[in-house]
C-alpha cells in the first residue's frame, strides 16, 4: 500500500513534463541575447517534432532563416517562453519529409543501476533534459524487496525486471545497466505489450547526466518514427481576387509569376528548386497573394539559358512569357 502512495505521488510529479503543448517551449535560465534564446527554443521544439535527423535537414536552416514566420509569441517574464505556429512547421516538416510526431509521449519507468549504485530519482539536469523533450520519467523506489531482487550480481534480468515493472503497473520501461569499470554500457526500451525489446544500443557519457541525456535524444528519435500524430487542418491557399503581374526586369534579373502554390510548403519546395537552378545566383520573393507567387531572380549570366532550365522543371509548366503553373513534386 506504502509503494502505490508513493508511486502515485511520482506518476503526479511526472504531468508537469507534459503539461505544456507540444509547440511550446520554456527556458530557465535563458540566454541574455533574445536572438539565443529563440534559437534555442526553435532547435529544441524541432527535435522534440522530428528527432534528430532534423538538426542535418535543410528545414532546420528554413526555419532558422525566418524564425518570426515560426513564432506565434514570445514573452521574457520568467526565462523565455515561445509557443510555435503549428500548422507552418507541419508544412515544412511535410515538404522535407520529416516525421511529425505531436502525440503525447508515454510515461516511462527507469530502471537504472551503476554497478552497486542505483537511481530513484532524476537529477535537475535530467529532468529539465525531460521536459525539453516532453518526455514523463518515472523513477522506481528501489525498496528493500527491489534492492535484493534486482541488484544482486546476476539478478538485472529483462524477466525480473519486467515482473517489478508490473508491481507498477508501468506500461514503458527503460533497463539501463552500465559498466564496472566505465561509464558505457547498454540500454533497452521495454514495452508491457511485447516481450522482446522495442529499441537497444549502447550507452554514452562521462557522467550519469551526461548519459542520461544522450539516450533521452535516442528515445525521442524512437517516439518520432513510431508516432501517428493527428494532421493539422492546413488551409489551403486561394487564387488572389486580383491576379499579380510582371513588371519589366532591369539588368541581371529576371522576374516570373507562378501560379497553383496552394500550400506553403510548396512555396518551400519552388524556392529551393529556383535556387538551384544554373545561372541562378539568388531568389527573392517579390510578391505573393494567395495562391500566386511573383519571383526575382538575380541572373548574372543569360536569362534565356535559365529560361530554357526553368522550362524543363518537372514541377513548373509554362503558361506564357515569363509565367508558370505549379505542378508540384
Amino acid at each position: 500500500m506504502v509503494k502505490k502512495l508513493l508511486w502515485v505521488a511520482v506518476w503526479l510529479f511526472s504531468t508537469a513534463t507534459v503539461a505544456q503543448s507540444v509547440f511550446e517551449v520554456s527556458l530557465n535560465p535563458a540566454p541574455y541575447s533574445r536572438e539565443q534564446a529563440r534559437l534555442q527554443a526553435l532547435d529544441i521544439v524541432l527535435t522534440r517534432l522530428g528527432g534528430e535527423q532534423v538538426t542535418s535537414s535543410w528545414a532546420r536552416e528554413e526555419a532558422r532563416s525566418d524564425i518570426t514566420r515560426f513564432l506565434d509569441s514570445e514573452s521574457s517574464s520568467m526565462g523565455y517562453q515561445a509557443q510555435f505556429n503549428g500548422q507552418e512547421l507541419q508544412a515544412l516538416f511535410n515538404s522535407a519529409g520529416l516525421p511529425f510526431a505531436t502525440a503525447s509521449k508515454p510515461r516511462v519507468l527507469v530502471w537504472w543501476r551503476d554497478q552497486a549504485q542505483v537511481y530513484n530519482e532524476a537529477s535537475s539536469r535530467v529532468q529539465a533534459s525531460a521536459t525539453h523533450y516532453q518526455q514523463p520519467l518515472l523513477w522506481p523506489l528501489w525498496d528493500l524487496d527491489e534492492q535484493i531482487t534486482l541488484n544482486g550480481n546476476d539478478s538485472f534480468t529483462p524477466h525480473l525486471v519486467r515482473q517489478a515493472s508490473a508491481r507498477y503497473n508501468a506500461d514503458y520501461w527503460l533497463m539501463v545497466e552500465q559498466s564496472e569499470t566505465t561509464n558505457t554500457g547498454q540500454w533497452q526500451l521495454f514495452s508491457a505489450q511485447q516481450k522482446s525489446a522495442l529499441v537497444k544500443g549502447v550507452l554514452n557519457g562521462t557522467s550519469h547526466d551526461d548519459a542520461m541525456e544522450s539516450l533521452l535524444t535516442k528515445i525521442n528519435d524512437y517516439w518520432a518514427r513510431q508516432a501517428v500524430s493527428e494532421p493539422l487542418a492546413l488551409a489551403e491557399n486561394e487564387a488572389p481576387k486580383e491576379s499579380l503581374t510582371l513588371t519589366e526586369d532591369v539588368e541581371g534579373e529576371l522576374t516570373i509569376l507562378v501560379s497553383g502554390l496552394r500550400e506553403f510548403s510548396d512555396s518551400v519546395l519552388l524556392e529551393r528548386k529556383l535556387a538551384e537552378l544554373n545561372g541562378v545566383a539568388a531568389v527573392y520573393v517579390a510578391e505573393s497573394a494567395g495562391s500566386q507567387g511573383r519571383y526575382r531572380l538575380s541572373v548574372p549570366g543569360s536569362r534565356t539559358a535559365v529560361l530554357q532550365a526553368l522550362s524543363s522543371l518537372s514541377e513548373l509548366t509554362a503558361q506564357g512569357d515569363r509565367t508558370f503553373s505549379w505542378l508540384g513534386s
